[in-house]
């Protein structure tokens, strides 16, 4: 799988629009292909001098993605110097999938790691509690949610942050359904225009500016500010997470009804006038120190009205409209999109018709169009689209346009130099009426960047290398234990069906089992599956075959092949097909298992069982290698040999023995079967992450090593 640079649109040039391109050096050699292990966080690597820029560019015409475009029709400009195209792709685009079909992360480190992948396009709801009314925040919930459920397609991931939360502690998930249920059932979170606050800041504020006399509309003024503020500062730090976490053009929905960004307002920060009508000086900042009775604290004048004197003076001064204009520009740096949606719809007033007093009407309305300007800027300097004065549902075109199809272009620059200027890129397409958009330029790197990140990937290959040694192994050489892990399934999303399959003397065991999700949907009515063991060799080649219905609510099924005579020591293919009841196409999966030969001393892979709250007392055989901290785990493995020795152990994915015991036992022979030998784990004392047990077996000068490798989740 390739890895596509941050390199995403192009449109009309805007001050501050730029970012490092995702480039890299060595003829032919593209930074993508790197492992992601080999790059510093978010650092361009670069060698010999040799620029190689990505291109994400998107062609509409007429509100519809254009596909039917060929490398020759595309010219690229660096600074006015033509480019030549070396690479050419068309990604379709992809539609929204069923919520069964999305499979949850199983930790925060898996949600980050899927939504850096290349493929993988990300989204965030960002709900601006502290300026959406409670109407807004009422309608906006089934608009809202059924836009995610129209725009999250497959491998898509989506996150939800407030203004209240930190952006590393937002997780990514697949699955749409539950975030809509949130805006439904919990849909009082719009806070703008309430008649209390829960922000205990907000009632000092209040308490310290009574709305009368000298100090009306003060305590507003100023919590407006702190609000702006608040906001703002979350957008950059969002914007800032996601250029760290992420390469590619990540959607921004931003549920706001806007803001002012005002301007240092030096007559906010006058000082407060008495019922009299005399100045009122502020209270003196007292010194921290320790008092009288030996406590830490401050003396006289440190009270609450200090404190919101000391923060109205610094919020008066803050220029809020700059740090506005900022996030735009960061937001192009990071290649971030914002979607701003004001979901009261048409709007006339902007302050609510009560309970607190509105502004006068000329006071309002410059308010509300500073407000909705605020919104398109926001938008249209970062690509995406506001939708003010209209329903929610009229982004959707928009949207469905901008995460469509486009085309992937990469040239190699023919300005070689390490000079760290931003470079102009111009994208055209020979064809009149379309709509061009690609990212207007990139930052070069320096001679240092490329030194740092040459020492970075060479760190970072060192470490990865030691890190994936055994013990015992030359550092950098193929393990047990890197193959093991090999074998895990990527973890993207849940099966429907998995197999395992094991081997003893003549005979295989293989075991299916439906997903708990597939068993409550597409197989709540039972379903037929197929088993059939082939030469690996010859996949004409049948040896065994078996057929078994599964009664409705039935998931497991486990079965000894062949019924007859053994099969000969090899390699076999063994194909599963699963057709749910109902359904028009089985599901199909097959895997590799090998009989072993004469004189083996165990079985050829590991077969297996779960005991944990949901199976009671007894071990519930399984093919799914995801485990949770309140299981007990137990291999088992086909003993061939009866005086060999057989010991097991427990290894993380870097190859270090955990001091966590394997029981080894043996176990009578079942149904006139083989001796079997079985390793047990309590996962209890381990932490979520990737394991390996190695069961081996001695006899004499011979030794076979099995290994089984389990994800352990939360």
């Amino acid at each position: 799988m390739t890895r596509r640079s941050p390199c995403a649109k192009v449109g009309p040039r805007r001050p501050g629009r730029v970012r490092r391109a995702a480039v890299c050096a060595a003829a032919g050699v593209w930074l993508w292909l790197a492992p992601a292990g080999a790059r510093e966080a978010q650092e361009p690597q670069f060698r010999g001098g040799t620029n190689l820029v990505r291109l994400d560019v998107y062609v509409s015409k007429d509100g519809a993605t254009v596909t039917d475009l060929t490398a020759a029709d595309f010219e690229v400009f660096e600074d006015n110097a033509p480019q030549t195209v070396t690479a050419f792709e068309l990604v379709p685009s992809r539609g929204p999938v069923p919520e069964t079909a999305r499979a949850e992360s199983n930790t925060v480190a898996e949600s980050r790691s899927r939504v850096q992948q290349p493929d993988a396009r990300a989204f965030v709801l960002f709900l601006d509690t502290l300026h959406v009314q409670l109407e807004g925040s009422y309608r906006a919930a089934n608009p809202v949610a059924a836009l995610l459920d129209r725009v999250i397609g497959a491998d898509d991931l989506v996150g939800v942050m407030t203004p209240e939360m930190s952006p590393s502690n937002m997780t990514f998930s697949p699955r749409s359904g539950p975030i809509g249920d949130m805006l439904r059932a919990g849909w009082a979170w719009g806070e703008r225009g309430a008649l209390t606050t829960s922000d205990p800041r907000e009632q000092d504020l209040q308490l310290c500016y009574p709305d009368a006399f000298g100090t009306a509309g003060l305590a507003k003024a100023v919590i407006e500010r702190r609000r702006q503020q608040q906001t703002l500062r979350a957008l950059g730090e969002l914007v800032d997470h996601l250029e760290r976490l992420r390469e590619q053009r990540t959607f921004v929905l931003l549920l706001t009804e806007g803001w002012t960004a005002p301007r240092p307002d030096e007559s906010l920060a006058a000082a407060l006038r008495a019922p009299d009508g005399t100045t009122q000086a502020p209270p003196p900042v007292a010194p921290i120190g320790v008092t009288p009775d030996g406590r830490l604290g401050t003396g006289p004048g440190s009270g609450p009205l200090a404190s919101c004197e000391r923060e109205r003076q610094l919020l008066a001064l803050a220029d809020l409209d700059g740090l506005f204009r900022q996030l735009s520009e960061r937001a192009n740096r990071a290649n971030v999109s914002f979607y701003p949606i004001d979901a009261r719809g048409l709007v006339v007033f902007d302050d609510p018709i009560g309970p607190a007093r509105p502004a006068p009407p000329d006071v309002d309305r410059a308010r509300l169009t500073a407000r909705q300007n605020a919104m398109r800027m926001l938008a249209e300097e970062t690509d995406g689209v506001a939708v003010v004065n209209m329903a929610p549902e009229r982004a959707l075109p928009r949207l469905l346009t901008d995460i469509g199809a486009y085309y992937l272009l990469g040239y190699t620059s023919t300005n070689t130099k390490l000079d760290g200027r931003y470079r102009r890129l111009t994208v055209r397409v020979r064809r009149p009426g379309v709509t061009v958009r690609a990212r207007p330029g990139y930052l070069a790197p320096t001679a240092r960047e490329v030194a740092r990140g040459t020492a970075a990937a060479a760190a970072a290959a060192n470490a990865n290398a030691n890190a994936n040694a055994v013990p015992g192994q030359s550092p950098g050489g193929t393990t047990r234990v890197t193959e093991a892990l090999a074998r895990l399934p990527v973890a993207r999303r849940a099966p429907a069906v998995y197999l395992d399959a094991a081997a003893g003397a003549g005979a295989i065991t293989a075991v299916v089992e439906i997903d708990r999700a597939a068993a409550a949907a597409d197989w709540a009515k039972g379903g037929v599956v197929r088993l059939a063991v082939t030469s690996a060799e010859r996949a004409s080649a049948l040896r065994a075959a078996a057929e078994t219905t599964l009664a409705a609510g039935t998931r497991l099924h486990v079965a000894h092949l062949p019924d007859g005579a053994p099969l000969p020591p090899g390699r076999y293919q063994v194909r599963l097909e699963a057709l749910a009841e109902g359904a028009r196409s089985p599901v199909v999966v097959t895997t590799l298992v090998d009989v072993p030969s004469e004189g083996a001393l165990i079985g050829t892979a590991l077969l297996a069982s779960r005991r944990g709250p949901g199976t009671g007392r007894t071990f519930e055989p399984t093919a799914d290698v995801r485990f949770r901290r309140t299981e007990r785990l137990r291999l088992e493995v086909a003993r061939l040999s009866p005086d060999a020795a057989i010991a097991a152990r427990l290894l993380n994915r870097g190859g270090q023995v955990m001091q966590v015991p394997v029981d080894v036992t043996d176990l009578p022979p079942g149904d006139g079967g083989p001796a079997r030998v079985a390793a047990e784990v309590a996962l209890a004392p381990l932490a979520a992450g990737e394991y390996v047990i190695e069961v081996t077996a001695t006899r004499g000068a011979s030794s076979e090593t099995r290994t089984y490798a389990l994800r352990l989740v939360p």
